[in-house]
């Protein structure tokens, strides 16, 4: 599959128990490049499960899910985080004197590594990475 017909989001009979109860059973999800998709459902559905499984904070008993066709399953939260895809709460506490895209900067802290003496001289390798950073907010 070439990577313009690749999704980007997979998931295939993903699901999670806890117990003995089973909170998520075959959630199958496609999320191709540009579209926009909704998760709806009832208080109880599994919503944020599906997040946590998603984003790595749940492991899933069973099924698969990959990020850009690399698998996902088993990997740590920052892992997954590193590779994509990461979650934000409702109640987010945003710095309200930063701008959409500062605020989104702070959340790459652990994406972007530069030295010191990068950021006081500002080289080339630090403005490199400022405008990644930028790219990618």
């Amino acid at each position: 599959m070439s990577n313009d017909t690749q999704p980007i989001l997979k998931a295939e009979h993903l699901g999670i128990t806890f117990g003995g109860l089973k909170a998520v059973s075959d959630f199958n999800m496609t999320i191709s490049k540009g579209e926009l998709v909704g998760l709806i459902g009832p208080n109880g559905a599994g919503k944020t499960t599906v997040f946590n499984l998603l984003t790595g904070v749940y492991k899933p008993t069973e099924g698969d899910f990959w990020l850009d066709g690399e698998p996902m399953n088993g990997k740590k939260t920052y892992q997954v985080v590193r590779a994509g895809i990461a979650r934000t709460f409702q109640n987010i506490r945003l710095f309200k004197q930063l701008t959409v895209e500062e605020n989104v900067l702070v959340a790459f802290d652990e994406s972007f590594s530069y030295h010191m003496g990068g950021a006081i001289f500002r080289t080339p390798g630090f403005w490199k990475q400022e405008h990644e950073m930028h790219e990618k907010a």
